[in-house]
Parts: structure tokens; sequence; C-alpha cells
């Protein structure tokens, strides 16, 4: 194990190399956009939602593209996916590699999923121009909250919590991730056993599955990875992985990270090759 967080840390090395060579520059803006669809794109798309290209585009880019009426909730809702991805870079750059995941930060992400803060609601009000009637502010204050049922049809396979139990059971992770057995772990072994246990808990109705992975990505951009992206391809995979030991699900982890690393070393290879050519 200790040879492939090896591997992942080189590629990792070699991709942020690239980075700082084209800093400011149009190919890294260029592929940090591409990164940012593709982490949306695959996110939402494990959870069974399939944006396309133009919905991504206007939401993300609205500079080059228009949304169209019809769009507005897509949109809307990438945003919302994009606020976290935000939140977390910020969360990264301000706290110690170190840091407990705490109650705060999961809960503002579920929030900033379901698009329950200030910030979100007057951009929707803005893009929809109305007000949310006291009913539907009513149902998104309900949505906020803990799972309260135990759902008959839902996209993961595995065993999850009781409702009476989820509130003591996400507690004791978050007190987990402050123990120092968890702080003697490798950083990937910290994400995949956070994202792991708290999917065993799945303490929302809705967003369960995307907060899970921004609490792993939170812990990976903290200690200098790019985000672990991964690919709707593997869904069936990912979802089998919760089912099993915190070591299948970790397997999952570690080909996604080496994949999406892969993918950017090979950009910035080509974009060298390329100019190389021209220049020759």
């Amino acid at each position: 194990m200790k040879e492939r967080y090896q591997d992942i840390d080189e590629k990792n090395e070699a991709l942020r190399e690239y980075l700082d060579i084209y800093k400011e520059k149009q190919p890294a803006r260029e592929f940090l956009d591409r990164l940012e669809m593709s982490w949306i794109y695959h996110d939402a798309a494990l959870e069974g939602v399939v944006y396309t290209h133009q919905e991504l585009m206007a939401a993300l880019f609205p500079g080059r593209t228009n949304a169209e009426a019809s769009m507005i909730p897509v949109v809307l809702e990438i945003r919302n996916h994009k606020a976290v991805c935000d939140y977390i870079r910020e969360e990264a750059a301000g706290a110690k590699k170190q840091a407990q995941i705490t109650l705060t930060t999961i809960k503002r992400m579920h929030d900033l999923f379901l698009g329950n803060t200030p910030e979100a609601q007057q951009e929707r009000a803005r893009m929809e121009r109305r007000e949310r009637t006291e009913k539907e502010l009513a149902k998104e204050r309900d949505r906020s909250g803990l799972r309260k049922d135990m759902p008959l049809h839902r996209t993961y396979f595995h065993d999850i919590s009781q409702p009476a139990k989820i509130q003591a059971e996400l507690e004791k992770l978050v007190d987990y991730t402050a123990s120092a057995e968890f702080r003697e772990f490798h950083p990937i072994k910290q994400a995949a056993t956070v994202q792991h246990r708290f999917l065993q808990i799945f303490p929302f109705t809705e967003h369960s599955g995307k907060v899970g992975r921004m609490c792993s990505n939170l812990i990976l951009v903290r200690n200098g990875y790019m985000p672990a992206i991964i690919h709707s391809i593997d869904r069936q995979r990912y979802y089998e992985s919760f089912r099993g030991p915190v070591t299948a699900f970790r397997t999952v982890l570690m080909d996604a990270m080496e994949n999406s690393l892969d993918n950017g070393v090979k950009f910035f290879k080509d974009l060298a090759r390329k100019y190389k050519a021209i220049n020759s």
C-alpha cells in the first residue's frame, strides 16, 4: 500500500509542477476550468443526475454561454455544487492539514448543496424573479435536517444507520477525525475512511453521497492533492464498495485519483509536444 501511496504522491507532484510552470497562463486556466466541469459532472452523475455541456457552461461560465429560462433550475443546482467546491478550497487553505472535520463543516456543505444559504436564496430570487412561499421555505428547512426515515428506494445498496442513531454516529465520526489514531493515517487513508464511514451513516435524505465525497476531498486538498474525481463509468463499482470493508472503497478512491492525475499530466505533456512541434 505504501508503494501505491508513493506512486500517487509522485504523480500529484508532477501535475503540481506543471501547474506552477503555467501559473496565471492560459493552459493552466483551461486545465482548471476543465477540472471543475469534470468534477461537478461526474460527482452529480454518480447520483444519477447527468448535466449537459451547455448547462455546465451556462452555470459555471455565464459570460460565455447564456442560460435559457428552462435551464435556470439546473443552472442554480450546478452553482450550488460549485459553491461547495469553492468552500472546501477555502477551508483547506485556512486550516491545518490535520484539522478535524466538524459538524459545522458538514452542515455548511449540505446547506450549500441544497441552496439553503442567504447567498443562494438571493441568487435564486434574482434569476427566478419571485420569492419563495412560506410553504416552500418550510419544506426547504425540513430538507436541511438529518434523515428521519429509512428510504425504501435509494441509489445506494448498503445498510445505513437507523434515524435515531444518526446524530450519535455522526458525532462519533467527527470526534474520530480529531483522534491520534486517525492522524497517524496517510491522507488518502483518512479520506477513504471518512467517506466510507459517512456513507454507512448516510445522515441526510438528499446529498449524503455528495457531502461524503466532499469530506474526502477536503482532506485531500488540505494535504496538497488534487480533488479525487470518481468517474461516472465506475458508478456501480463505487456503490458496491460500500457493502464491504473500507479497503475496497480505498482502492476505488486511489484508482480515481490516479486516473485524474494521469489525465492531468497527459494534458500538459501533449501541450509541451504541440509547442515543440510548432517551434521546431
